[in-house]
Formats: structure tokens, sequence, C-alpha cells
């Protein structure tokens, strides 16, 4: 047997998935058992692992993800093994067109092919949830981890819209862990609003409590869409 599916998704660490799950495939012989799953043949290189338990690697693990969690999970996994280096965009595209005809390996293509290409990993999963948050929100695709020079030297924004001169920072859960980080936070944001903000630029901060809130997420939204008028005005009053 192998742990496999959103088992072997907790024991990766990949987000999204919740641990306590408990899913296994039969690797061979029959599955007498409705918990026990048969699927095709693993390959030797589609099995890992992890504390010393058999498990589906990394990339077979996202492939049969999509047999039975949504897209947006699936998205949220992707985003944390490309930022732990389990896998990598071309190796996954690779192994989802070597089975067409997988249950599930659809939901995955469908991701890898919206990711803009090149994009970085988000950062957190703060960041994947503000990506999708932004989508539904029908904003367009941002650019992430975008440097925008000032006259303190270039500042790493976790999203912007530059034409619009729209920027987004994000407090994933553990920003915050220590007085000292917050501090220091807060001495960055400082220079970061006065360098920016004369320039033009609407700056919007969110935090995780702000995307995992159906309370605040509205806000966010709205905020959003505010920010985006606001930048849509500036830029059509702008001289050519």
């Amino acid at each position: 047997m192998v742990c496999f599916r959103r088992t072997a998704a907790a024991l990766w660490g990949l987000d999204g998935v919740e641990p306590g799950i408990v899913e296994l495939a039969a690797t061979s012989g029959r599955a007498s058992s409705q918990s026990l799953y048969r699927p095709r043949s693993f390959e030797p290189a589609e099995i890992g692992q992890v504390d010393g338990l058999r498990v589906t690697s990394a990339t077979r693990t996202l492939v049969d993800l999509g047999q039975v969690v949504g897209r947006e999970i699936i998205e949220r996994s992707l985003e944390s093994a490309l930022r732990k280096r389990l896998v990598s965009v071309d190796a996954l595209v690779e192994a989802v067109a070597a089975v067409p005809r997988l249950r599930g390996a659809g939901a995955l293509r469908s991701v890898l092919a919206s990711r803009p290409p090149g994009a970085p990993p988000t950062e957190s999963d703060a960041e994947t949830l503000f990506l999708q948050l932004a989508r539904r929100a029908g904003m367009p695709e941002p650019l992430r981890q975008f440097s925008v020079p000032t006259s303190e030297g270039a500042f790493r924004l976790d999203f912007a819209w530059p034409l619009r001169r729209v920027a987004v920072e994000i407090d994933g859960a553990a920003t915050h862990a220590s007085r000292e980080a917050f501090s220091r936070d807060l001495r960055r944001q400082n220079r970061l609003l006065l360098s920016i903000v004369p320039a033009g630029w609407a700056f919007l901060r969110f935090t995780w409590d702000d995307l995992v809130d159906p309370r605040f997420a509205g806000q966010v939204v709205d905020k959003l869409r505010e920010a985006w008028v606001i930048g849509l005005n500036q830029a059509s009053s702008t001289p050519p």
C-alpha cells in the first residue's frame, strides 16, 4: 500500500489540504477494503518516503488530487510544492501529458495552463488565497514579486498592477511571529508608503484573516475594485 491523494499531500506539507484524512492505494494484490483504492500501476519513480511511510511522489500526488478536491485547492498545493522545490512546472506538464485519460489529471492541467508563464511561486498560502480572491473580483492577474524603483532603492512588492499603479502586500499567518519582525515590517511599510504613494501608487495591505474570514473577504474585493478605479482614473489623466 501507499499513501496518496490528500494523505500524501498532507505528508508533503502542501497547502490547502488538512491532515487527518487517510487515503491509501493498493500497489499489488486486490483491494479488499472500501478504504483502499487500486489505481493504474505506479511507476517506481512515483513512490517515495516521508517519515518512513511509502507515499506517492509530490508530482504524482498533485496529479491525483484532482480526483477528490477542487481547482483552488490544487492551486494552493501546487504553489506550495513549487515553493518547497518539490516539483517543477516543466515536470508537472510532462506528467499530466503522460496520463491524458487519468481521472483528475485534467484539473491540474487546467491550473498549469492558466498560470502565468515564468511566474515565481507565491511566497505563502495567504498570497495564493489573495490571487484567487482577486480573480473572483474580476481583476486581471497581477505581477508577482514586482520590483518598483524608488529614491531609497528598489522595493519588492508582493503583487502589483504597474499600469494602474496598484500595489498589494500580504501578511501571512506567520508574518509577525515576533515583536522584532512586526517592528521591522512596520518600518519597511513606512519607507514604502513614503516612496510610492507620492508617485501615484495606491497601496493596500491584507492579512490572513482578511483573506479567509468571509466577513472580511468582501471588503478586500471592494478595496481592490476601488483602488483599480483610482488607478484607471490616474492613468487616463496622465498626459502621453
